[in-house]
């Protein structure tokens, strides 16, 4: 039972509730002590100040042991006794209780010769224990002429009985209260607790091919309806995970299948005839060049997305300058853009005369930045590629780098088609192709697998940047990188020369 939370639910509250009932049990059996004691007491000294006073009333018309067996003799209290000792040590009264009284009420000889002997002053004395004991108040006194002490004697029977009493009910009561908590926290920690048995059913059933199904939530705002909220969220996002998983697998095995395909269709036509001529298998072995190139392009880009994925793909880091990296990679792709009689034009903004003034600028170093040179190559790289596969035969590829105080933005714009708006939140994801003639452009750079915007936004977002497609309509498209500003120092500086 103790292996469930629902078994230490209860025990804790049962355990809690036990020790505030004997702490209250404890506190009132000491007041009701108290009170009782307190109560009698007062009751015994205002019944032996009445004794006195018609003791008193008695002595004016008698003498004094007259008065006193007066007094005695019509004062009586059920439970109460009055004895009188006077001057010459001789006790007056009555040696038992009235009748009808069920326990003794009066002291021994002794008890109530020492009492008197050490009174000075009105005092209270217990003698005795449990049912015979005994609550004296002694009173010394003047009763006319003469020296006297009296002594109001109450059996404390009644007070102990009652205490006993009232002790009988908490042992009767608190186990029994004890007893209906248990039994009402299980039911309650049952009850409580029952969303969860539900919701480790359901998890219990939900596996990779069922991450569709969500936990029940019954209220959302409570703590186990936010549990189950937050556990439906991670169901979500682990079922999005799954599914651009699968597609990526179905898309990569489509990919690598493509040329695998071809090259052994190549292979296979070579090797169909006994005699064919030179140019037949040179034709062959070209076709089986480009498509090798290009699965080991689709093979790198996947293995660099996996180790992305998997955080496995470190930044070689080191000082670099964009403005020499934006012309190397405009260099690069040039070729591919006169195939396409397309022109590619870059534009570096240089920093404002303010900014040089102030010493905290200069060309050269404005433009420096550290990060990993391989990588930002292939983000630029990526995406002039993609600006000159839909750009149109006689328009012009623009690559803008602007560097300011904050990062550096690097735009890349064509002035083809466009993109169409139900594919624009899609061009990022991994094999999405919105143009299926550009699919296997065999000039690409990146092979026309789809894979070149997803590794460049990734590279971006490796360096702290981002990626994103500013805007897309017929005749504009425009890429735009930016990357946070990280300068090289001159002592830096020094130490790379």
């Amino acid at each position: 039972m103790l292996d469930s939370v629902r078994g230490r639910l209860a025990l804790w509250h049962t355990a809690i509730l036990a020790v505030m009932l004997v702490a209250f049990a404890t506190a009132t059996d000491l007041w009701l002590e108290r009170a009782a004691g307190r109560r009698e007491d007062r009751f015994l000294e205002e019944s032996t100040l009445a004794f006195r006073s018609n003791v008193l009333a008695e002595l004016e018309e008698v003498p004094l042991d007259t008065a006193i067996q007066q007094a005695l003799t019509e004062f009586r209290l059920a439970n109460v006794t009055f004895l009188v000792v006077d001057s010459s040590g001789r006790t007056h009264g009555r040696p038992s209780p009235p009748g009808g009284v069920r326990h003794s009420s009066s002291p021994d000889a002794d008890d109530l010769e020492r009492a008197t002997r050490t009174a000075r002053r009105p005092s209270f004395i217990t003698e005795g224990r449990g049912e015979e004991a005994l609550r004296l108040f002694v009173l010394p006194t003047t009763l006319g002429a003469h020296r006297a002490t009296i002594v109001g004697v109450e059996s404390l029977a009644d007070q102990q009985e009652l205490l006993e009493d009232t002790r009988a009910g908490f042992l009767i009561a608190i186990p029994l209260g004890l007893l209906l908590a248990w039994l009402g926290g299980s039911a309650l920690a049952r009850r409580s607790l029952e969303p969860v048995s539900t919701m480790t059913t359901r998890a219990a059933e939900i596996g990779a091919t069922s991450l569709h199904e969500r936990l029940p939530v019954g209220n959302p705002r409570d703590e186990l309806g936010r549990l189950a909220t937050v556990f439906n969220d991670l169901l979500a996002r682990r079922d999005a995970a799954f599914e651009q998983q699968r597609r990526f697998m179905a898309d990569a095995s489509h990919e690598l299948r493509t040329p695998v395909a071809i090259m052994r269709g190549e292979a296979d036509i070579a090797l169909s005839l006994e005699t064919r001529s030179l140019e037949d298998y040179r034709g062959a072995l070209e076709v089986v060049r480009a498509e090798g190139r290009r699965l080991s392009r689709i093979v790198g880009d996947l293995f660099l997305l996996a180790r992305a994925d998997a955080g496995q793909q470190p930044l070689a880091s080191r000082e670099l300058y964009l403005d020499e990296l934006v012309s190397d990679c405009v260099r690069a792709v040039r070729s591919l853009a006169v195939g396409r009689s397309v022109r590619v034009h870059c534009t570096m903004e240089p920093p404002t005369p303010a900014e040089v003034d102030r010493g905290d600028a200069e060309p050269p170093l404005y433009h420096a930045y550290r990060g990993d040179e391989e990588l930002l190559r292939r983000l630029l790289v990526n995406l002039l590629d993609n600006a000159i596969k839909h750009a149109p035969a006689g328009s012009t590829v623009d690559v803008e780098l602007v560097s300011d105080a904050t990062g550096h933005r690097l735009r890349v714009t064509d002035h083809g088609p466009g993109i169409p708006p139900e594919a624009r939140s899609h061009v990022f994801e991994r094999f999405f192709r919105a143009d299926a003639a550009h699919a296997r452009d065999t000039q690409s750079e990146t092979g026309g697998a789809g894979l070149g915007l997803a590794i460049a936004r990734w590279v971006a977002e490796a360096h702290g940047g981002s990626l994103s497609l500013v805007t897309s309509r017929a005749g504009e498209t425009v890429f735009e990188s930016w990357l946070p500003r990280k300068t090289v120092t001159p002592a830096e500086q020094l130490v790379e020369a």
